[in-house]
């Protein structure tokens, strides 16, 4: 017999870490715009990055400074977070969608293969923080270049190499929510010099943070931030989040502002990745106690691929059609643990605002069978153990889930 939690206790879908410590000293920053730019990025990966505000800025510039032709197409997979759609359609060119492969919902070269005659650039993710194949879509994509979006995949490695390193130019995101959990913030990486001096040029272009714009962002962030964390989520944050999800078409995401990095965020990001990997180790932790307890025999779990190192920044359910997932999704939140229906309804936006044609069998598949549940580095073993018991306990019949 599960005890079920109450509301105040509602285990957040995701993991917005950043404390009251973390505030203070974004406020510093943004006071004495003493941004702390030391080159900690640097330090770990061994190249020097430039910085946006956020990825979707840091995208475009990339895009903007690769010399492509006006309405050029660029593959994009259509399982992805359309913030992508909208930089390519931003700096004036088109996106061309591109399936996925099931096993980890990551960019298919099979089907890159069948449309990359009319492409000019690819943006693989590596969605969930699982990498691409990379060695696949390379053989594919020939001399076009291949942008890597890794805002999910901070320290994952293909073949002992670090995600954002397989090609010559890629991005990552630190924004709430992410690993690093700034507030904001993108850094972009590139092994070609004269790409990024020509990428270095557009952001000098880009509009600078006031202080009392940081001011506003760091405060604005953390009080978001409180929301999303015990025990305010389950009253406050949660029922604001339905209610925005009612009235607002939050997927479509258009539209961004071209700024620099604010000095209150690269201070954060600079002090946090020191130390962060063991972050990410214990969220591997997390993913292989579920592997080895959950017992829901019907439902594909997301396993890595050889040669691969996934840092599981999101834990992702598949199953065997949409009302498994929806009886599922409900009997957790009875039992006080949030989960979410990851680009639900991917394809309806990419349709409406993006042009897309129904070319991508597997997404629509997939888009409506996914869900996250909580694998957070901050959860207990208490909350592991707790959410295992409610997925298990969990039964199938007449395709639904019934608790």
């Amino acid at each position: 017999m599960i005890r079920v939690r109450k509301k105040i206790g509602l285990i957040p879908r995701y993991n917005w870490d950043y404390k009251f410590s973390d505030y203070a000293k974004a406020f510093k920053a943004a006071l004495k715009s003493d941004s702390n730019n030391e080159p900690t990025l640097e330090k770990i990966f061994g190249w020097k990055p430039l910085f946006t505000t956020s990825g979707r800025a840091s995208l475009y510039a990339i895009l903007k400074s690769l010399d492509l032709a006006k309405d050029a197409k660029i593959a994009v997979p259509l399982y992805c977070c359309p913030v992508v759609f909208d930089a390519v359609r931003q700096a004036d060119m088109t996106p061309i969608f591109i399936d996925i492969n099931p096993d980890d919902y990551t960019l298919s070269a099979s089907d890159l293969e069948k449309k990359i005659d009319s492409v000019s650039a690819v943006v693989v993710v590596h969605m969930f923080g699982h990498p691409v194949d990379f060695d696949a879509i390379s053989r594919v994509s020939g001399n076009i270049p291949i942008i890597e979006d890794c805002a999910q995949s901070l320290l994952s490695n293909y073949k002992g190499r670090y995600t954002g390193f397989l090609s010559n130019v890629s991005f990552f995101s630190f924004r709430s929510g992410k690993y690093i959990s700034a507030g904001e913030g993108s850094a972009i990486f590139s092994t070609d010099p004269k790409l990024l001096e020509s990428i270095g040029k557009l952001i000098e272009k880009f509009d600078d943070w006031t202080n009392f714009q940081q001011i506003l962002h760091c405060t604005g962030t953390y009080i978001k931030s409180s929301l999303y964390r015990r025990p305010w989520y389950g009253i406050v944050g949660y029922p604001i989040g339905r209610a925005l999800d009612r009235k607002l078409n939050l997927t479509a995401k258009t539209g961004f502002r071209f700024k620099k990095i604010a000095g209150c965020d690269i201070r954060l990001i600079n002090d946090r990745i020191k130390t962060f990997s063991k972050n990410i180790e214990k969220q591997r932790v997390n993913a292989f106690y579920f592997f080895k307890k959950i017992r829901l025999p019907d439902v594909f779990l997301p396993k890595e691929k050889k040669d691969c190192w996934s840092n599981y920044f999101q834990f992702a359910l598949r199953f065997n059609n949409r009302e498994q997932r929806n009886h599922m999704a409900d009997h957790l939140l009875k039992c006080g643990i949030d989960t979410a229906k990851y680009l639900d309804d991917i394809v309806e936006t990419a349709q409406e605002y993006y042009n897309y044609k129904g070319d991508c069998p597997k997404t629509e598949e997939s888009s409506k069978k996914v869900l996250i549940i909580p694998n957070h580095y901050t959860l207990s073993q208490k909350d592991l153990d707790y959410i295992i018991d409610c997925l298990n306990a969990a039964s199938m019949s007449n395709n639904s889930f019934i608790s």
